[in-house]
């Protein structure tokens, strides 16, 4: 469960690693399977931290 922007920011790390990825950010075309990840971690964050996202 995502609780802090420190959890968010390991998650994402770890999704990352997993995919084997070194660039910074996801490419503008291609890496949809990355950028779905992201905004699925972002969304739990915000559901999770009590923020007005959801």
């Amino acid at each position: 469960m995502i609780r802090t922007k420190e959890d968010l920011r390991l998650y994402l790390q770890k999704d990352k690693e997993a995919l084997k990825i070194t660039r910074k950010r996801p490419r503008i075309i291609g890496d949809e399977i990355w950028k779905f990840q992201i905004a699925l971690r972002e969304h739990e964050y915000y559901k999770n931290s009590g923020g007005g996202f959801c």
